[in-house]
């Protein structure tokens, strides 16, 4: 019976540490980092296994105001660059991404603003938004999924991923 306790005492001493080393030897979590724009690829486990690399974004523009005169803006996305458009890679259509939401803060004016899109294919995104002039944060939380969810935003408990990552966009002349 003595040989049992200490073996299975010895097991989970070894699990035990075999854990802590794993948590303390892993990568910081990219979605506390803040990139600078256009863009960043990011590895994220894939719902049948492996990994899709994830091109995030946020470009800024210029877009004309409804006072005619041009303002800046930005427009952010997320693009599986591990699914070929066009190919008959079945596997990588059934997992689209199904929501993305994007949050954005002026920093210089304290204007804030948010916008949730949904998708099916194997990019999503929102179009050119409106900003004001001034340094801008710009948070994009990707959802993707096997399973069709009807809430923007949320995932399946299982075969799913979330992931979110955060860029500084500086001012721009319009």
């Amino acid at each position: 019976m003595t040989t049992v306790r200490r073996s299975a005492g010895i097991a989970c001493v070894a699990t035990l540490l075999a854990g802590g080393a794993a948590v303390a030897s892993s990568p910081a979590a990219s979605a506390q980092v803040w990139h600078d724009s256009p863009a960043w690829d990011m590895r994220l486990p894939y719902p049948l296994g492996g990994e899709h690399t994830i091109r995030f974004g946020v470009f800024s523009s210029c877009l004309l105001g409804g006072d005619g005169k041009f303002h800046q803006a930005f427009a952010a996305n997320a693009r599986d660059l591990d699914h070929h458009v066009n190919s008959f890679d079945f596997s990588a259509a059934m997992f689209p991404f199904n929501s993305a939401t994007v949050d954005w803060h002026n920093i210089d004016t304290d204007v804030r603003g948010t916008q949730t899109v949904q998708s099916t294919g194997p990019e999503v995104g929102a179009g050119a938004t409106l900003t004001g002039r001034g340094w801008v944060a710009v948070t994009i939380t990707t959802s993707k999924s096997a399973l069709p969810t009807f809430a923007p935003g949320s995932v399946a408990p299982f075969a799913s991923a979330t992931h979110t990552e955060r860029f500084i966009v500086p001012p721009r002349d319009c």
